[in-house]
C-alpha cells in the first residue's frame, strides 16, 4: 500500500479522518485545466491514480481502552506481530554512529548493506540456488520507489504492462505516475472456468495472449510483464510450471519480466514450494539476463515499512546505470543501511527470526479460517504474506458489483471493519475481499468477533456460479471505479 494511503489508515487519534466523500468524488471526476489549477497536469493526476475505494470513509481506529467503539482495519498489509523480536535487535544494531555516515554514500546503496542483502536473497529467496551479487543491487526508499524508477527505465508512455488479476491496487500508481505506462489486466479465472480451487488464479497462455491482444487493440505496446510472486492478494506461490510459462511468454514477445518478490521470505505454509524467478534460472542452468528484474523490500517479511528499504536486482548494465542515477532522489539514510547491515550479517538471528515470524503468520491465518468459515465465508488457503483472500459471496444480496460495494459499506458502517474489496484489486467476480490479518492481537480478536457477529445475521446463498465475465461491464453489472 502506498505511504499516503497507509498513513491515512494508521492514524490512531480520536478524531483522525480519512477523506470527505464529496471531496474524493470531485477528485476522481475533475478535469485538469491549467487556467484553474496552479499545478502541472502530471502533479494533478498523481493523487487520482491511487485506489478510490476509501472515498467517503471517515473513522477512528479501534483501541481496547482508548477507543473501543473505533473501527478495525484489515486493509493495510503491515505486520504488527513482531515488535518483541525486532525492536530489541534494532536497538542493539543501531547503537552507534560511524563518522563516515555523515557524508555522501554510493547512490546504489551502502556497500555493507548491499553485500548483506545479496547474501540474504541468495539464501532465503532462491534457496541458495542462484548467487546474487552486491554490484547488481540498487537499494532505495521502499518497493514503490524501486518500481517507479524501474518502470521509468524499461517502459514509455503508451507502453502496456501486463499484470495477472486480481492484483495489488497500487501497482497502477507505480506504473503510471511517472513512467506513464498503462496496466492491462491478465484474465485468470475467466479463461479457465473449468478449473476449480486456487489454480484458477494462475496465469495461463490463453490469458496472457488475450491481454497482449487487448493492449495492441488499444494502441498500446506490450512492453513489460509484471508478476507478484508470492501473489498479492491471493497469498499463494505460483508453482514452477507457471513461472516457466510467464518467462517463456515474455521472452517470446521480447518483453521485460519484473518479478516482485516482496513476500519471498514470508512463506508460512509448510506445503508451499516457492519458485523465485532466480531459482528457476538456476534450475535451467542460465542467467536472468537483461530482461528479468527482481524486486524485494523489508516492509513485509521484516515488518519494517517505516524504515523504507527496497531493492532491485538486475543484470542489465544499462538499467543499473540509470537506476543508480534515479536513486539520487530516493536513497535510504546511511545510518539506516549501516544498522541493517549489522542486522543482516547476523545470520543466526535471521534464521530464528524468520522461523518465528512465519510460524506466527500461519497460526494467525488458521484463526481467520476458524473464525469465518462457520459464518459462510470461504477462506482461500494462504501460503505466504500477511493476508488472505476471502470469498464472501454468501454475504451478497445478489451477485453483482453493486452488491459487493454495498457489502463493503455495510461491513464498514455496521460491523465497523475495513476490508479491501475485490473490485479495487481488479478481481473478475464480485464478493471477494482481502483481509490483512497480521495486526496487534487485541485488534485482530475484536475484528474477528465483529465479522463473526455480522456473518451470523447474513442471508446465505449456498450455491454460486464459478464463472467469470468482463470486469468492466457484463452480467455482474457495471464495474465500480469509485465508491
Amino acid at each position: 500500500m502506498s505511504t499516503l494511503m497507509a498513513a491515512c489508515l494508521l492514524n490512531r487519534g480520536p478524531a483522525r479522518r480519512i477523506a470527505n466523500r464529496g471531496m474524493v468524488r470531485r477528485l476522481s471526476q475533475e478535469v485538469y485545466d491549467p487556467k484553474i489549477h496552479a499545478i502541472s497536469e502530471r502533479g494533478f493526476k498523481a493523487p487520482r491514480l491511487l485506489p478510490q475505494y476509501l472515498s467517503g470513509v471517515t473513522f477512528t481506529a479501534y483501541h481496547p481502552k482508548n477507543n473501543p467503539d473505533g473501527h478495525v482495519s484489515f486493509a493495510v498489509a503491515e505486520n504488527k506481530m513482531l515488535e518483541d523480536l525486532l525492536v530489541p535487535k534494532y536497538q542493539t544494531a543501531f547503537n552507534g554512529f560511524p563518522a563516515e555516515l555523515i557524508y555522501y554514500q554510493e547512490t546504489e546503496g551502502y556497500p555493507a548493506f548491499r553485500a548483506a542483502i545479496a547474501e540474504f536473497l541468495t539464501k532465503y529467496v532462491n534457496k541458495g540456488s542462484y548467487t546474487f551479487t552486491p554490484d547488481k543491487i540498487v537499494a532505495g526508499a521502499g518497493c514503490n520507489a524501486m518500481l517507479d524508477n524501474l518502470f521509468c527505465c524499461i517502459s514509455e508512455p503508451g507502453d502496456a504492462v501486463l499484470l495477472p488479476r486480481p492484483y495489488y491496487a497500487v501497482f497502477e500508481f507505480d506504473v503510471q505516475c511517472k513512467a506513464g505506462s498503462t496496466i492491462v489486466g491478465v484474465e485468470t479465472v475467466g479463461v479457465q472456468p473449468e478449473v476449480k480451487g486456487v489454480e484458477r488464479y494462475y496465469p495461463t497462455l490463453k490469458g496472457l495472449e488475450k491481454a497482449r491482444d487487448s493492449a495492441l487493440q488499444q494502441g498500446l505496446n506490450p512492453k513489460v510483464l509484471l508478476i507478484c510472486q508470492p501473489n498479492n492478494p491471493i497469498s499463494v506461490c505460483y508453482p514452477k510450471h507457471v513461472m516457466e510459462l510467464v518467462w517463456e511468454f515474455a521472452e517470446k514477445h521480447g518483453m521485460h519480466l519484473v518479478s516482485d518478490e516482496i513476500y519471498g521470505a514470508g512463506i508460512h505454509a509448510k506445503q508451499a514450494d516457492f519458485w523465485s524467478i532466480s531459482r528457476l534460472a538456476a534450475d535451467k542452468g542460465r542467467t536472468l539476463g537483461d530482461y528479468v528484474h527482481v524486486i524485494y523490500a523489508l516492509s513485509k517479511d521484516f515488518a519494517s515499512s517505516g524504515l523504507r528499504c527496497g531493492m532491485m536486482y538486475s543484470e542489465n548494465q544499462q538499467v543499473l546505470k540509470s537506476m543508480r542515477k534515479l536513486n539520487d532522489l530516493c536513497q535510504i539514510s546511511s545510518h539506516t543501511q549501516w544498522g541493517l547491515s549489522r542486522v543482516f550479517s547476523d545470520t543466526e538471528w535471521i534464521e530464528d527470526f524468520l522461523s518465528k515470524a512465519n510460524s506466527r503468520l500461519n497460526d494467525r491465518f488458521k484463526l481467520v479460517k476458524k473464525s469465518l468459515e462457520p459464518e459462510g465465508v470461504k477462506v482461500i488457503e494462504a501460503e505466504a504474506g500477511l493476508f488472505c483472500w476471502l470469498d464472501c459471496r454468501s454475504w451478497l444480496e445478489e451477485n453483482t458489483w453493486e452488491a459487493e460495494k454495498k457489502l463493503y459499506q455495510q461491513l464498514f458502517d455496521e460491523a465497523k471493519v475495513l476490508l479491501t474489496p475485490g473490485y479495487s484489486m481488479r478481481t473478475e467476480q464480485p464478493g471477494y475481499f482481502r483481509c490483512c490479518f497480521a495486526t496487534h492481537e487485541e485488534v485482530f480478536n475484536e475484528g474477528m468477533k465483529r465479522l463473526k457477529d455480522f456473518g451470523a445475521d447474513k442471508l446465505r446463498i449456498e450455491e454460486l456460479e464459478e464463472e467469470s465475465d468482463d470486469w468492466q461491464t457484463g452480467k455482474y453489472g457495471k464495474f465500480p471505479t469509485t465508491t
